[in-house]
């Protein structure tokens, strides 16, 4: 440490010493806070400029995700490009691999007689598509498609959820309809692999619930019907 003596040195010479050793410590201040500075816009620039990057990166994500759901066609002898009936072999997979994105799954269902096994066709548990059912005796031999969904089309350009005028009209046959024991009406021409259940209001007669059997709807009847389901089943 320098000790000064001010009687020799003066006034002048202390306070002009005092002024530059000052100053020595403000440049350095300044140094270092400039160094601060610089190092602090540094890594502001390297955080924006790593936005865009990760942004892009979610963009590009989510359009890879989205699932293209190709419209399932049903014709008089075809699924898509399947022709139906299947061959009496597995189908799972090559349904599974075609249909994809949609879920493609084997189940066990239930009816009146003997279980069945059936492959149903969703977009998810919520939106199912399709049901092709197979014989209790044969899984691998298909008895029938049942179309639950607007989503797909027969070749008539008929989809669920049409009227029976737009039925008519799309398809131009001589339609004949049936009533079954539990209540579920059917319209189907005669010459064809696919007909329609029907759903509406239409007036039941008690002599009409007592021959189920025999029940044909007049012309009138099912005007405020809708199709319910899509359904193919091979005329023998």
């Amino acid at each position: 440490m320098i000790h000064l003596d001010i009687k020799k040195v003066g006034y002048q010479t202390l306070l002009y010493y005092c002024i530059k050793k000052d100053m020595k410590l403000i440049l350095l201040y300044i140094f270092l806070i400039g160094l601060i500075s610089c190092s602090t816009n540094s890594q502001d620039k390297k955080v924006v400029g790593k936005k865009p990057t990760e942004e892009s990166q979610i963009e590009t994500k989510t359009v890879g995700q989205t699932n293209n759901y190709r419209e399932i066609v049903i014709s008089e002898n075809s699924l898509d490009t399947f022709s139906i009936p299947f061959p009496e072999k597995n189908m799972l997979m090559p349904l599974k691999s075609y249909y994809e994105p949609y879920w493609v799954e084997a189940n066990i269902g239930q009816q009146d007689g003997p279980d069945f096994t059936y492959i149903d066709i969703l977009k998810d548990d919520d939106n199912p598509i399709a049901y092709l059912n197979f014989a209790p005796d044969n899984k691998f031999k298909l008895e029938e498609i049942r179309i639950v969904s607007s989503s797909a089309i027969d070749q008539y350009g008929v989809r669920v959820g049409d009227t029976y005028q737009e039925v008519r009209e799309k398809r131009n046959n001589d339609f004949k309809n049936s009533t079954n024991y539990h209540q579920h009406t059917y319209l189907y021409p005669d010459s064809s692999n696919i007909f329609y259940e029907l759903t509406g209001d239409f007036t039941m007669t008690e002599e009409m619930l007592e021959n189920l059997n025999e029940l044909g709807l007049t012309e009138e009847q099912p005007q405020n019907c809708k199709v319910d389901y899509i359904i193919w089943r091979k005329r023998k």
